[in-house]
């Protein structure tokens, strides 16, 4: 019986220090980050995001998730793409994988696999600035400047401090005028 409650109280309490898009805290973090002021501030409340983010439930999809991430770092472009691949099938509602194998199709100038998998990870986790960043960037390079503006506008929505943003924001509008 002393086993059995032990098992549960840490089935318990590691169920409630998982993460990823879901996890409760980011609520939170997100209404500090809107209403952050600078880019110190934020940029805190960022970091704190992106480590929620990138924990995944199992230990072993954590393992794949970790190399996947070491060899995109690290230019292995194809064997990450595979990792995360492979991640992305064990669990296909992890936001962070999907934003990570976008990321990488991105540094390999595949920019349609890294759009498509950008819709998907802001499908799973809508306030993913990271994804709407990436997603803006690709607008920039392929010259579409009024949904580049739009993207901008969005990662405005998340992070009103957001100086790049503002920037590019300001930069695309003067075009057009």
């Amino acid at each position: 019986m002393k086993k059995l409650l032990i098992v549960s109280f840490l089935f318990f309490f590691s169920s409630s220090i998982l993460a990823d898009q879901k996890d409760s805290r980011l609520n939170e973090l997100f209404e500090k980050l809107y209403l952050s002021s600078s880019n110190l501030e934020s940029s805190i409340i960022i970091s704190d995001i992106w480590e929620i983010w990138s924990i995944i439930e199992t230990p072993n999809v954590q393992q794949l998730y970790n190399k996947a991430k070491l060899q995109m770092d690290n230019g292995e472009f194809q064997s990450a793409i595979q990792l995360f691949t492979k991640v992305i099938n064990i669990n296909p509602e992890f936001a962070e994988a999907w934003n990570k194998r976008a990321t990488t199709y991105f540094l390999m100038g595949e920019f349609d696999k890294s759009i498509s998998d950008i819709e998907k990870t802001l499908i799973l986790e809508p306030r993913h600035f990271g994804a709407l960043d990436g997603l803006a960037e690709i607008y920039l390079l392929k010259k579409d400047l009024i949904k580049a503006a739009a993207t901008y506008e969005k990662i405005l929505k998340i992070i009103p401090s957001s100086k790049k943003s503002k920037d590019r924001l300001e930069k695309i509008n003067e075009l057009f005028v």
